[in-house]
């Protein structure tokens, strides 16, 4: 009998072409590893830093060409097209022992049929594109999904219906994110690191993690989080950063707003250059100003030309702004309300059983194609609680409707009610129940996967 020490590696190959499947990538090979253990498992593909980290060797690094919709697309397209074609010879070339796609259909699909006509190896299919979806447009796209995997799962149940009665051999496993939003620090531990008060209201800002989104998002979050900080005495808001590479853009998008804003309650960015408070009388109570670092300055600062023996003016300070990187799901599960821009963001403050706002903005190109294709789309909702709800549990603001004063009007209001937080929350709890299954949805899509090939090598 053969030790498993010694058996050769389980080779894998992953297509995940953005963010959100990235992190499921680098789950599902996780799980992978400790099922099949010791026996070692080589993985390689195209994806982000999540399956960078948890051992797959990218042929191609995904974050930079993560897109949305038909507009943001086309300027990428011979890139998009040069690499599929590259990864269906290196599926060719290299025969894995299994492929595996998550989402992005345009792209994952004709690999994945390539690989199922041409006998090379068992295609699986994770997050089938639209699972999500319940309309005619998913129906239409199902076939060609169903013709490029020996199997698919998939993280709600209409989806595994929708699929099997289209042919497809679909499992239903629930839904990975149950196993993986949670905080990573200890709350006391979060609200030190970052000099913040857990007795004052905090609220998350979460502009996405591709660049086109932070470029287009942020500025009317930040803009929103001034106007609050005007409205609400003791605010402090937190900003979750998928990436260190996206800091620089952050830092210079907060500082050239808040060089802009002329509003009262104006934000300090946490981190940036600190020398102009010298010249600003900060109210106390403290801290007025958290640093990414986790130091507070004392709000009792003179102004240069002010005797050391005058009073200490009162004055409205700024509210903290801290940057947050790698801790998404602490920044949510800290705060009271949630900003955040559509997409699996929403389903995270679910989970999390989080209020929130859902904005969503883009290029002027991207408005034009929403504009043109909302009817013929026929979607009634983009955020994924109001989706599984289906009515309209959180307000949604797209493109020009998405000013800050909107977003904040919206915020303020729902922080200011109590009542109908907790009568969210609780239906939150419900919907979460009742859609999503039970946790464990990650080991058990490994040992699908795993069943796959070793019943269909």
């Amino acid at each position: 009998m053969t030790d498993a020490t010694t058996e050769k590696p389980l080779r894998i190959a992953i297509m995940a072409g953005e963010p959100s499947g990235d992190r499921q990538g680098a789950a599902l090979l996780t799980a992978l590893r400790e099922l099949v253990h010791p026996r070692p498992v080589e993985a390689w593909g195209i994806g982000g830093h999540c399956m960078a980290e948890a051992g797959a060797t990218l042929r191609y690094n995904s974050e930079p060409w993560a897109s949305i919709g038909l507009a943001d697309t086309v300027f990428k397209l011979p890139l998009l097209l040069a690499v599929r074609a590259e990864m269906k010879r290196a599926v060719r070339r290299d025969r894995p022992d299994a492929l595996v796609l998550i989402d992005a259909g345009a792209f994952n699909v004709p690999i994945g049929r390539a690989a199922k006509s041409e006998g090379i190896c068992p295609v699986f299919y994770y997050f089938p594109p639209g699972s999500w979806r319940r309309g005619a447009m998913v129906r239409k796209g199902t076939r060609k999904v169903v013709a490029a995997a020996d199997r698919i799962v998939t993280p709600f149940r209409w989806s595994e219906t929708l699929l099997k009665s289209a042919g497809a051999d679909a499992r239903f496993v629930g839904h990975p994110l149950l196993d993986l939003v949670k905080p990573i620090l200890p709350a006391g531990e979060f609200y030190e690191h970052f000099g913040l008060d857990s007795h004052r209201p905090l609220v998350a800002l979460l502009p996405g993690s591709r660049r086109s989104e932070i470029r287009h998002i942020l500025p009317a979050l930040i803009g929103a989080a001034n106007e609050m900080t005007r409205r609400i005495p003791g605010i402090q808001f937190a900003l979750a950063l998928a990436s260190s590479s996206q800091r620089t853009l952050v830092e210079e998008i907060i500082e050239k707003a808040q060089a802009s804003s002329r509003l009262p309650g104006l934000m300090t960015l946490a981190g940036g250059k600190l020398a102009h408070l010298a010249h600003e009388a900060l109210a106390p109570p403290v801290p007025l100003l958290a640093t990414t670092e986790g130091v507070t300055l004392d709000g009792r600062t003179l102004t240069p030309d002010m005797p050391d023996e005058a009073p200490i003016r009162e004055r409205p300070g700024p509210a903290p702004l801290v940057i947050c990187e790698g801790l998404t799901w602490d920044v949510m599960a800290r705060s009271d309300l949630v900003l955040t821009k559509s997409g699996t963001a929403t389903l995270e403050a679910m989970i999390l059983k989080k209020p929130m706002v859902i904005v969503y903005r883009g290029s002027a190109l991207m408005g034009i194609e929403w504009r043109l294709r909302r009817r013929s789309l026929n979607i009634a909702h983009i955020g994924l609680p109001n989706i599984l709800a289906d009515e309209r549990l959180f307000a949604e603001l797209l493109q020009d409707d998405a000013t800050p004063e909107a977003i904040a009007a919206l915020g303020v209001e729902l922080l200011l009610q109590p009542g109908r937080i907790l009568g969210l929350k609780e239906r939150l709890t419900d919907l979460v129940r009742t859609n999503l299954g039970d946790p464990g949805g990650v080991k058990r899509a490994a040992e699908l996967l795993l069943d796959l090939i070793q019943t269909k090598p």
